[in-house]
């Protein structure tokens, strides 16, 4: 009879043949009977203590030598280059975001709503404003990068344990638990352009040895500040604007062309009559320079790499009590400064109307402004010509470009307390967390204030001339807004052993936890008023209250087989109770390959922005009363004409009859060593999402209490005024809605090798492959197939999924010396959407960057010769190297994107803004090759 477990490990065997022809070592050996009972620690995705650590799920453990020999600075820089992470990723140099300032991961592609970040194990307060002024979200580039002693990526479903958000993942930073002596750092970085440059000093202050003194107290700070690149520092398809020799159009700004009627921006000024016929200008430009080109500018401020700032500073205090109890406090403040740059303010030409917005506030559209005339006593009206006014065009360099700074000041309070008692193992924590973010806006003009101070006859404001700071601050004043998050929570647990099974204990885990949430977040006063536009005037105020407990059985049914069993139940003051449950596996026939899988539930439940006090007002245009102007006819006896093509505000609400999404998650994977050394882990995963969260597509009238007589057509076709028989409407609502389902899966693949090299050193590579198979969007019962395409291209800068990311680290050793090599691989992609009706080509062009330069030959349904249909795959190489001079001193330096590779063209996307790049995955092609040098000192 065959021999299924010969077979099965002779084909182990004959896969790691190849292996075995690099390393001498011996097949991997039971431990010794003797050996001491390793220590039992908690793993992410599981709350029973363990001696294992690959669990049924599979988790990627980036240490903190990994992040150092990586290159990077920041921890934002390290998780956005997981190959699991994919579309809606946020990066800070995408300055359109409503999270102006954030950076934030996605697993799987799911959104940063979707991936759950943890702090030490612990939830902490999200950033104020959600992700489209939606998800929540943990800021992740407020996260220090010294005091991290490594961190955890399960890649898989873990309601079960965690809870909301959960859905495709968790991201748990794990700080430093305890440190001995004083360590310094700093290091500087420059790109090859001489730009970009960044600055970081760290410090490291212990005393207390826990096993010795029973005590350890560590303080650690740290500064990190990275200077602005901006897309005039790199030229070429970054600052190109004139399109005319591939068939296109001169962008150039001050350059007339079909797409502005020969009305071109002007950093000079003119003015032209009621017809749009130019009258005057303002000194620098006339009409013969104009029409030759000659009165143009440049864009001297978009930005590759904003300008950050990172102050850092964490203390802790441990304690050992009596009976191996031990208590611990740890207390921290984290500081980002960041400054998002956009296109300088202009007149508004085609006039303006605002609208109010805010809690409590019912949306009024506010009266219309006329486009931005000069009157003659105006002393920059350009001279000679007989009109007393004309309309006025002109962009306001004078003010700069509109800026947003964000400064997020996170602090942080946690204690600990864990130990046993009897048979069980206890643990209890508390915490708050707080993120107060002040956002400043600067050079957005008030259309209102630019008309009073240009019709100023006292201190009037000066085209293109010099103005005083009071007449600058009046038609732009500062815009403030302070908005605050926090999350104060309780947990405890415990732990036991139950009995004996074949394998080992049946061990038990219960636990509860308690979780508060509040979040205030409200936009500038102006904004609110309507009286300024091109700002965000979403706000969220609202608040959860959770209440969770959950319970976890591992039952090593036999040495090879192990099962394990998870339930969470999560109760919401808004949205109720949703239970989660998760059953996982590993079968280990012999020591070589182990085999495991999961399958569980999971859910997001409904945040502040989308069932609490929020919102966000806007115009669409003219619509109809259907009952007071019913057939959409003025003139129709019985109709009231004055409700017939009205304009009314929309308000983007929130919805308390909102359901959580829910998740269903699968993963099936082995892991495989056939050589000691050599390891392989092979993981497919699936993850469907249901009733997921966008706002909803219809919208309801909602009436005002006004019954003033107004005219109504009557059977002769006079009118008269008559009570209408239903108030008017006062504005529209649009909620949120659960709809839509979306599917992904794909396989994870990781291979790891170390080999000792004698008096060669010693040698480790780490090959890390995530290949997504599907991503499908389903809206309305029809699917829509998006892996490899931009798609979903309205959600997250619109990043695209591109189905296949690579990173393949390789460190060789050899006594003082250590070097580093890091290959980075991300898979090409096309520019459709088809769940936004964007199925080739030209229709994706349509949506981005080359839209407006090659506007004639796409609406023809031509694609330009200028432009790809695909963007190309993008690969780079790091180094990074370290010395060590003694046990005290060491030297490090990298060179990020040694080959410097430019971004490739990706002529779909929003997120870079004008130009055709993407800065979600292709930031390294942007900023070139990059130098960093290091020291550090460790007494």
């Amino acid at each position: 009879m065959l021999d299924k477990t010969a077979l099965v490990k002779g084909l182990v065997l004959a896969f790691g043949g190849s292996a075995a022809m690099w390393t001498s070592a011996s097949l991997a050996q039971d431990a010794p009977a003797n050996a001491p009972e390793a220590q039992r620690v908690i793993v992410t995705g599981s709350n029973v203590r363990r001696t294992d650590t690959e669990t049924p799920s599979p988790v990627q453990v980036i240490t903190a030598e990994d992040m150092k020999q990586s290159g990077y600075t920041s921890v934002q820089d390290v998780l956005h280059g997981l190959t699991a992470n994919g579309q809606g990723s946020l990066s800070q140099g995408f300055s359109g975001a409503f999270a102006s300032g954030a950076s934030g991961v996605s697993l799987r592609g799911l959104t940063v709503g979707a991936t759950l970040v943890l702090i030490d194990g612990h939830r902490s307060a999200p950033y104020p404003v959600g992700d489209d002024g939606q998800r929540s979200f943990v800021d992740i580039s407020n996260i220090p990068f010294d005091a991290i002693d490594r961190i955890e990526v399960l890649k898989d479903g873990a309601s079960a344990v965690y809870g909301s958000d959960a859905i495709a993942g968790v991201v748990n930073v794990i700080l430093k638990h305890s440190f001995v002596g004083t360590t310094l750092s700093a290091d500087v970085g420059t790109s090859s352009k001489g730009d970009g440059g960044t600055r970081h000093v760290s410090a490291t202050f212990g005393m207390g040895d826990l096993n010795t003194d029973g005590h350890n107290f560590f303080i650690a700070g740290e500064i990190r500040k990275q200077d602005q690149i901006r897309y005039s520092d790199r030229g070429g398809s970054f600052t190109k604007t004139d399109y005319t020799s591939t068939g296109g159009f001169d962008l150039t700004p001050g350059v007339p062309n079909a797409l502005n009627g020969g009305l071109p921006r002007s950093a000079t000024g003119y003015i032209t009559d009621p017809d749009g016929k130019i009258i005057g200008f303002m000194p620098g430009c006339d009409a013969t320079k104009l029409a030759a080109g000659q009165c143009t500018y440049h864009d001297t401020w978009s930005q590759i790499q904003p300008a950050t700032v990172n102050y850092n500073a964490i203390g802790k205090y441990t304690l050992r009590l009596p009976a191996d109890w031990q208590l611990s406090v740890e207390g921290s403040y984290f500081e980002s400064k960041a400054q998002q740059v956009g296109n300088p303010s202009r007149t508004f030409t085609t006039g303006y109307q605002g609208t109010t917005s805010g809690p409590g506030v019912v949306p009024a559209l506010l009266d219309t402004l006329p486009a931005t005339s000069i009157p003659s006593t105006n002393p920059s009206f350009p001279t000679g010509i007989s009109e007393s006014s004309g309309l006025l065009r002109y962009t306001f360099l004078d003010l700069g470009p509109t800026i947003t700074d964000t400064d997020a000041r996170t602090t942080r309070l946690v204690t600990d307390v864990d130990g046993s008692f009897g048979a069980w193992n206890l643990s209890a924590a508390a915490g708050f967390s707080q993120v107060k973010l002040a956002v400043r806006g600067h050079g957005y003009v008030d259309p209102g204030a630019l008309q009073t101070a240009l019709d100023s006859t006292t201190d009037p404001y000066l085209v293109g001339g010099t103005n005083s700071a009071a007449v600058l601050s009046a038609i732009a004043p500062t815009l403030v807004s302070d908005d605050v998050s926090r999350l104060s929570f309780l947990h405890v647990a415990g732990g036991r052993d139950l009995m004996a099974l074949g394998g080992g204990q049946l061990a038990l885990a219960l636990g509860a936890d308690y979780v508060h949430r509040t979040q205030n977040a409200l936009a500038p006063a102006q904004i609110a008023a309507g009286t300024t536009p091109n700002f965000s005037n979403n706000y969220t105020i609202g608040k959860q209250d959770v209440a969770s407990v959950d319970a976890e059985l591992v039952a090593p049914f036999t040495h090879e087989l192990e099962g394990e069993a998870q339930v969470r139940y999560d109760h919401y003051n808004l949205s109720g109770g949703k239970a989660s449950p998760k059953l996982g596996f590993k079968y280990t026939p012999f020591s070589q390959l182990a085999i495991r899988g999961t399958a569980g539930r999971g859910f997001r439940a409904p945040g502040p922005a989308e069932n609490g006090t929020a919102g966000q007002t806007f115009f669409t245009g003219a619509t109809n009363d259907d009952v007071l102007c019913a057939n959409s006819d003025a003139s129709q006896p019985g109709n009231f004409p004055s409700e017939c093509a009205i304009q009314v505000g929309t308000v983007q609400s929130t919805n308390p009859a909102l359901k959580p999404e829910t998740s269903k998650s699968y993963t099936l994977g082995f892991i495989l060593e056939p050589v000691k050394d050599v390891s392989a882990s092979f993981d497919f995963y699936s993850i469907e999402i249901d009733n997921q969260i966008v706002p909803g597509s219809t919208t309801t009238a909602i009436r005002g209490t006004n019954f003033t007589p107004i005219p109504q057509v009557q059977a002769d076709g006079s009118t008269a005024l008559v009570a209408p028989p239903v108030a008017p409407i006062a504005y529209f609502q649009a909620g949120y809605v659960n709809a839509n389902t979306t599917t992904t899966s794909g396989v994870d693949v990781d291979l790891q090798l170390r080999r000792r090299l004698g008096e060669m050193g010693d040698f480790k590579s780490d090959f890390m492959i995530s290949y997504m198979n599907k991503y499908d969007l389903k809206i309305d019962g029809t699917t829509y197939h998006l892996a490899g395409t931009h798609g979903p291209l309205i959600i997250g800068g619109d990043t695209g999924s591109p189905r296949t990311r690579i990173k393949w680290a390789n460190t060789w050793t050899r006594g003082p010396v250590e070097v580093t090599a890091t290959a980075s691989y991300i898979g090409g992609y096309d520019l459709t959407d088809p769940s936004f009706g964007v199925t080739d080509c030209v229709g994706g062009l349509d949506f981005g960057a080359g839209s407006q330069a090659y506007q004639d030959q796409i609406g023809s349904g031509v694609v330009p010769s200028g432009v790809t249909c695909k963007v190309a795959s993008f690969t780079t190489l790091d180094l990074q190297g370290r010395y060590e001079f003694s046990k005290h001193l060491s030297i490090s330096g990298s060179v990020l994107n040694l080959f410097n590779r430019g971004a490739p063209h990706d002529w779909g996307t929003y997120g870079g803004g004008n130009a055709p790049y993407n800065p979600s995955l292709h930031l390294a092609g942007a900023i070139g090759r990059y130098f960093t040098a290091g020291a550090t000192y460790t007494f």
